[in-house]
């Protein structure tokens, strides 16, 4: 708005300069100085419409800076043992950005990082890195990007502050898949997906792994269905049946995941069920039980169930203390109990 304003005061005088020069030697002023002034109000003029150009690009593309940081300090006591630590509770630094490419068509990148706090306080591997294109059409990208079946299965029971959560889903499921290709549509409430992984460097030439989708989610609930395959390192090949049900109701939600694994003759399982209730606006209180069945015998078997509770302290929107205890009760192995407390720290900067 301002350029806009200098440019009319500019054209303005420029226009009204012919005339001057024409009545310059009656006023005493020369036209050589006159054309100065006619030529710098051009040049002016000229660099306003560069800066224009260069303001409207940049008006086209969003930036987002990101992070959480989740320090952690616990005890975890075992039938042998007690260790205490210092932990992370999947800390990251991200990058998010989005161009306009025309008037159906938007570019997008992520690059997200693990903060090792539990360290050095190091960079770790990527979290997240890719880069794709959305539309009408949908939305496609390539690289490093979470799977469908963490995103419509894991995700609605992954309330805990922990690394390994959901505990059971976190046994033998899929996260984030590194060479991946994925494409995403939304219809109304429902959405699809379609996930393919393909690295050059194993033996084959086929997707080592594959993941597809649907999801139903709105106000009301949220409810999922997905199945993926994947080649295992043994050359055996693993299929996985999920869904997923998650229900807000007022202050309390509930959600619960179910998986059913089959390996070549071995079937197993996973169950995942979590509640939270805000029992004020700034508590939370939240609870849930996992079980895993890994369809082996009793002398290899690891198989467990494990209970969660947790108390959360949220004193803004983006920072928060909790304090979390947790049991796995092995069948075959040692029990272990845990107890932490931790703090979150979250922000969101967007240029």
């Amino acid at each position: 708005m301002q350029n806009k304003t200098v440019k009319l005061s500019l054209l303005t005088l420029a226009l009204a300069l012919p005339m001057s020069v024409a009545h310059a030697n009656d006023d005493g002023v020369s036209k050589e100085e006159l054309q100065k002034e006619l030529n710098a109000i051009q040049q002016r003029l000229a660099a306003l419409e560069v800066d224009e150009k260069v303001s409207g690009e940049a008006s086209n593309t969003s930036i987002n800076f990101y992070g959480s940081l989740r320090p952690t300090f616990g005890v975890t006591r075992t039938d042998s043992d007690d260790v205490w630590d210092v932990g992370d509770a999947l800390s990251r630094l991200g990058l998010y950005t989005e161009h306009k490419v025309n008037d159906s068509l938007v570019a997008f990148a992520r690059g997200e990082f693990k903060v090792n706090i539990q360290a050095n306080g190091d960079f770790g591997e990527a979290r997240k890195a890719y880069v794709g294109i959305k539309g009408d059409f949908g939305r496609v990208a390539i690289g490093k990007q979470s799977s469908t079946q963490y995103r419509i299965i894991g995700d609605p029971v992954d309330i805990f502050n922990r690394a390994a959560t959901p505990l059971a889903y976190d046994s033998v499921s899929p996260f984030r898949v590194n060479n991946l290709v994925t494409y995403r549509k939304s219809v109304g409430d429902l959405s699809f997906s379609v996930d393919s992984q393909f690295d050059g460097s194993r033996p084959d030439n086929a997707s080592d792994f594959f993941n597809t989708g649907l999801e139903y989610n709105t106000d009301f609930i949220r409810a999922a269905f997905a199945y993926y395959s994947k080649e295992l390192n043994d050359g055996k090949e693993e299929h996985t049946y999920g869904a997923s049900l998650a229900k807000n109701f007022g202050p309390l939600y509930v959600a619960a995941a179910y998986q059913d694994i089959e390996v070549d003759d071995v079937s197993g399982s996973t169950l995942d069920v979590v509640a939270a209730y805000a029992i004020t606006e700034i508590y939370k209180v939240k609870a849930g039980i996992s079980a895993f069945d890994d369809g082996l015998n009793d002398l290899v078997s690891g198989d467990y169930t494990a209970y969660n509770a947790t108390l959360e302290w949220q004193g803004t929107a983006d920072f928060r203390l909790f304090v979390e205890y947790q049991k796995v009760a092995f069948d075959y192995r040692e029990d272990n109990d845990q107890l932490m407390v931790g703090m979150r720290y979250d922000f969101d900067y967007g240029f």
